[in-house]
């Protein structure tokens, strides 16, 4: 039983030998990584870059001056668990490098700033304990004119090519997004990006 044991514990250290750290600074690394049936790195970067592009060709920028977003609800309604900011991150990175547009973090759809330290400089007005000539005045917070908001939907089919074959899945991807002038309430540009799949172990509900 004691000559057993390094010959387990063997085992168990090269089972976990197999993690690959990816440099995602190097295109044919990312190009190689494993396929997988969920949304990863990859699909965000793509989805992301496209929806950018789209949203400054369609000159939606051109037609409200000196546009502000802020960012309304981006609603997860796949059966995966994440935090869609993955997605409008890099979406915000990009049109803030272009200077296209800027977006607020002051104000937020729905709950407090996104930054909280807007308001909280603003609570030390009055206070003994700061040089008021340092503390932001009245009416200098920027509203804004745009609101980005939108869904990412998930849709999953079975797929059988002959009687002997396994049962695979095509997973459908939707992410719809829209651009609204909040002063009319109107849309000021639309575009919806799929991300299509199919294998096996299909994330479901």
């Amino acid at each position: 039983m004691k000559k057993l044991l390094p010959i387990a514990l063997c085992a168990v250290l090269a089972g976990c030998s197999g993690t690959t750290v990816v440099d995602l600074d190097n295109e044919k690394e990312v190009a190689a990584m494993q396929d997988v049936m969920e949304l990863e790195y990859r699909d965000w970067t793509k989805t992301a870059e496209n929806m950018t592009k789209s949203m400054m060709a369609s000159g939606a920028f051109t037609r409200v001056k000196n546009p502000v977003i802020a960012m309304g609800p981006i609603k997860n309604d796949t059966m995966q668990r994440f935090d869609t900011d993955i997605l409008t991150k890099k979406i915000r990175t990009t049109l803030l490098k272009s200077g296209r547009a800027q977006v607020t973090t002051g104000f937020q759809n729905g709950g407090p700033a996104e930054d909280g330290t807007t308001y909280a400089v603003r609570d030390v007005r009055n206070n003994s304990e700061y040089d008021q000539s340092t503390v932001v005045a009245p009416g200098t917070l920027v509203a804004p004119n745009m609101s980005l908001s939108g869904k990412m939907l998930q849709r999953n089919l079975k797929l059988k090519s002959g009687w002997f074959s396994s049962v695979d899945t095509r997973v459908e991807y939707y992410l719809q997004l829209t651009l609204s002038d909040v002063k009319t309430g109107l849309a000021i540009w639309e575009d919806e990006q799929p991300i299509i799949k199919e294998g096996d172990h299909a994330p479901t509900w």
